[in-house]
């Protein structure tokens, strides 16, 4: 898990206070659901296209590529086969034991990533291991709790601001210590 992951889900369970919560599938918050392609190492080839593979080093990105077999669009989040859950801000590429969720018809803003991924990785992490991978196909009924409105729609507002203010926050406090 990325430093930013784990800090925004050890911040979540500290400072979220919502009223009203609420379950979505993951099948229901991305309309784009695929598996990464197999590539083999011996059949990479040096680049620059993040190929994203399972795994915590490096947030999965397990090597950079010129002959992706598949691209994924930025603006994603990657599910492996263990549950390991990241954000990806960039196009790229991923292996076969990594899940990939986008959604085209919402154009969810990068904190509103950010939230999900948090909520994401805390639904399912420790579910996951070698005798029980998750493949993207079985991960559509997963559940997920989210903040909602009164109508119990997603809260995207509560989201946006919420990972808004943390972030700033946090970029202020690491300003403050490099001026140190």
């Amino acid at each position: 898990m990325s430093t930013v992951a784990k800090y925004v889900t050890r911040e979540t369970d500290r400072k979220l206070n919502v009223a009203k919560w609420g379950t979505f599938t993951l099948g229901k918050l991305f309309n784009c659901i695929q598996q990464g392609k197999r590539l083999k190492k011996h059949d990479q080839v040096e680049g620059h296209i993040p190929f994203v593979m399972a795994g915590r080093t490096n947030a999965g990105v397990a090597n950079r590529i010129s002959n992706p077999i598949v691209m994924f669009p930025k603006n994603a989040i990657t599910i492996d086969i263990f549950g390991n859950t990241f954000y990806r801000e960039y196009e790229f590429s991923a292996g076969d034991d990594t899940g990939v969720y986008w959604n085209t018809e919402k154009n969810y803003s990068q904190n509103v990533m950010l939230f999900l991924t948090s909520v994401i990785q805390k639904t399912i992490q420790k579910n996951y291991d070698f005798s029980d991978k998750l493949r993207s196909a079985k991960s559509l009924d997963i559940q997920v709790p989210l903040p909602v409105t009164d109508e119990n729609s997603p809260d995207w507002q509560y989201m946006e601001k919420f990972m808004g203010d943390l972030l700033n926050t946090e970029t202020d406090k690491l300003n403050q210590l490099l001026k140190l």
